[in-house]
């Protein structure tokens, strides 16, 4: 519940300050889904690249030094 909170607290103040910069409500909201939507993509390529390379160590395609 905190979390959420605190998730909610900061949506809010990436708002305000997107208001500050002349984005619009719904500016800002679809920017902020935008860089979620990119984060979440960052982290299941890190994590298919972790996977693709734990594969070639285990079938020694390359050493794990």
């Amino acid at each position: 519940m905190q979390q959420q909170q605190q998730q909610e607290q900061y949506v809010d103040l990436l708002i305000d300050a997107l208001l500050d910069e002349g984005f619009t409500v719904d500016e800002a909201q679809r920017l902020i889904r935008l860089q979620e939507k990119y984060e979440q993509k960052l982290a299941t390529e890190e994590t298919n690249y972790h996977r693709f390379i734990r594969w070639l160590v285990e079938h020694g395609r390359i050493s794990d030094w």
